[in-house]
């Protein structure tokens, strides 16, 4: 990529390959920002020269993934009774999503082909959002009225409790060493799946922020523990 966008720009690096050039340093090294326009024209230029398509051993992982996805969700629904339903029923809707989710993740790289990291990252995505909403419909379809909340508690009833707090920064603490630079969704979703709640992290996160603790970086993706 980087021989091919030096022959094709001579010299002039606000055209598209020489944009792709510097996104695709940005990425693979960490070094740099990418401000919002730069990242949009990189974006039109993945769309533009890059079409992924899955071998046939990517399509069968996907098929095979897709396949026991459903038979956990029906499995976990019997579990609870036969009664409860899944908030976002499993259909062919979703394994078409992983296979979209799979090739966008393969042209971010300009990648002509979908790797079994892309597809391993796109069930990741898929299990922390949607099987994360739907473990939590069916368990909460069995809870009694006071784990559920009271009727029009709203977004008032949703406010963290201090423990809460507590319990999300001490796990952030522990994912985020002194001087360690990760993924601030990354970190938020890893502690999904670890049976935190998102929304709690991100504001015990936000928290950590104002004390200083930790600082946001390249335009608020990334998160640096400092203290």
């Amino acid at each position: 990529l980087a021989q091919a966008a030096k022959s094709s720009t001579g010299g002039n690096s606000n055209s598209a390959a020489a944009i792709a050039e510097n996104a695709m340093l940005v990425a693979t090294s960490g070094q740099g920002e990418l401000d919002v326009p730069t990242m949009k024209k990189y974006i039109q230029y993945c769309k533009a020269k890059c079409k992924p398509r899955l071998s046939e051993e990517a399509g069968d992982i996907l098929s095979s993934s897709y396949v026991k996805i459903r038979d956990d969700v029906r499995k976990r629904c019997m579990e609870a009774g036969g009664q409860a339903q899944a908030a976002i029923p499993i259909t062919v809707r979703q394994l078409e999503a992983l296979v979209r989710v799979s090739e966008s993740l393969a042209k971010m790289r300009l990648d002509p082909r979908v790797q079994s990291e892309d597809i391993a990252e796109a069930l990741r995505l898929f299990k922390v959002s949607t099987m994360t909403a739907n473990s939590a419909d069916v368990n909460g379809s069995n809870a009694t009225p006071n784990q559920r909340g009271a009727p029009g508690e709203g977004l008032m009833g949703a406010m963290p409790t201090q423990d809460e707090l507590m319990r999300a920064e001490s796990f952030l603490r522990s994912r985020l060493a002194i001087g360690a630079v990760l993924n601030k969704q990354r970190v938020v979703e890893e502690a999904s799946a670890q049976g935190y709640n998102a929304m709690v992290v991100a504001r015990a996160l936000s928290i950590m922020v104002a004390r200083g603790e930790v600082q946001e970086r390249n335009q608020s993706r990334m998160v640096k523990r400092v203290r």
